[in-house]
């Protein structure tokens, strides 16, 4: 800056950098600060979800422990009426008494027939009535995992356990009725004496937990909410917050810039015209004044404010979407540009007659300004300039003398009327 610099420009561009300051400042503290709206917590609710899935295999496993121990009656029951050999049963014979001696008269006949034989397993239909037993040991196979999970391992279940897990690993037998049998033989060895009554208490007791896990997430779900992470646009939120200060930074400097461009375009244009006067060409640098006046203000103050007003707007009315406040900075640029050029064309030569005195403050030129503008009738301004930018720097230049020299005679006239009045005065009574 320098003291061709107009106090219209310095006031602008002040006010443009205390706008600008105070907007971005509340733009940015809203869009650091901003969070994302409160929703219903999705992780809640997919716990319920996986809770409540959890209840149906549950109760499958306490039904199936609960028919496990009636199975198991029953097949013993149609095992014995088989005539199924019960390997808890099948200990070694005893060994046969020593010979003793007998009488004539105990002693056996010699043609006396032999003891009957055991009569045969029936094997027509030992895996028939297996088979619903033989159900309910796959359907349990896979809940010790789920069941010790949620309750832990139980002592006196485990025997159970391992044995049903043996049990559900029998493959299924073919057609053939030994094949049959043999596979029912097996399940009864690993069945008939395990404590079901724990391997169902266990189930029910895991059915029951997991129908209370299911109602207290349910509950959660019903109230749990979170923050709704901020949607990710094309720059992420840190680059476009800077992107949009940046922008309004860069048009700050920019209006700097101008200001100080117009105020040395005016020095280089002024200061080489003092010699003129020193000439005897004092009109030229009146002239030169005159014109220079007319200039409209440098610097984009318009564009500061529109940049800052825009970004403000932006981070106010929509702060979760950061690529907005860009959008609204750039918007914002445009339309303070706009309206700062309409301003201008508003104001007109409005503001000419003190420019140019703020001019002659500084230039002191040989001519007075103050006899120029006392030539140039009010209302008139535009013509004048047009005027004035259409002739040559010579002819500008006496034509400003000759203006200046009017309204000189003008002043110098009235004030010899003023003195002649004076003095043809009557003297007061």
């Amino acid at each position: 800056m320098n003291e061709y610099t107009r106090r219209e420009e310095v006031r602008a561009t002040f006010i443009a950098s205390a706008i600008l300051v105070l907007c971005i400042a509340v733009a940015v503290l809203r869009l650091v600060t901003v969070e994302g709206r409160l929703v219903p917590d999705p992780g809640a609710r997919r716990q319920a979800e996986e809770s409540e899935a959890r209840i149906a295999p549950a109760r499958a496993c306490a039904l199936a422990g609960e028919k496990l121990i009636v199975e198991i009656d029953l097949f013993k029951e149609a095992a014995k009426s088989a005539r199924m050999p019960d390997p808890s049963a099948a200990l070694p014979a005893p060994p046969p008494p020593p010979p003793t001696t007998t009488t004539a008269k105990t002693r056996a006949p010699r043609n006396a027939p032999p003891p009957p034989k055991p009569k045969e397993p029936d094997k027509q239909g030992a895996w028939a009535s297996a088979q619903p037993l033989y159900k309910q040991v796959k359907t349990l196979a896979g809940c010790r995992e789920a069941t010790e999970a949620l309750l832990g391992a139980r002592v006196g279940a485990i025997p159970a356990w391992e044995a049903i897990a043996k049990a559900a690993a029998i493959t299924p037998p073919g057609a053939a009725e030994a094949e049959q049998f043999e596979a029912a033989k097996q399940l009864l060895s690993l069945l008939g004496d395990i404590p079901a009554d724990k391997v169902a208490q266990a189930t029910k007791d895991a059915e029951a937990a997991f129908k209370a896990s299911a109602e207290r997430d349910r509950e959660r779900a019903l109230t749990a909410m979170v923050r709704e992470p901020l949607p990710q646009g094309v720059f992420s939120r840190r680059v476009a917050v800077s992107v949009g200060v940046g922008l309004t930074v860069c048009a700050l400097f920019i209006s700097y810039l101008g200001v100080r461009a117009a105020s040395m375009r005016r020095l280089a244009t002024l200061l080489p015209l003092r010699d003129a006067v020193r000439s005897g060409r004092p009109g030229m640098q009146a002239a030169e004044i005159l014109k220079t006046a007319a200039a409209h203000n440098s610097g984009e103050p318009g564009l500061v404010i529109g940049a800052a007003i825009g970004g403000f707007s932006a981070a106010l009315l929509a702060p979760r979407d950061a690529d907005l406040f860009v959008a609204g900075v750039m918007a914002g640029l445009l339309i303070g540009l706009g309206a700062q050029w309409a301003f201008r064309l508003a104001l007109g030569a409005g503001r000419w007659r003190a420019r140019t005195t703020e001019l002659a403050e500084v230039e002191k030129p040989a001519i007075p300004i103050v006899l120029v503008l006392s030539g140039v009738k009010p209302g008139l301004e535009p013509e004048f300039i047009q005027f004035l930018r259409s002739l040559p720097p010579a002819d500008a230049a006496a034509a400003v003398e000759k203006l200046a020299s009017q309204a000189e005679e003008r002043i110098l006239a009235a004030a010899d009327a003023g003195t002649a009045f004076t003095h043809g005065k009557p003297p007061p009574g």
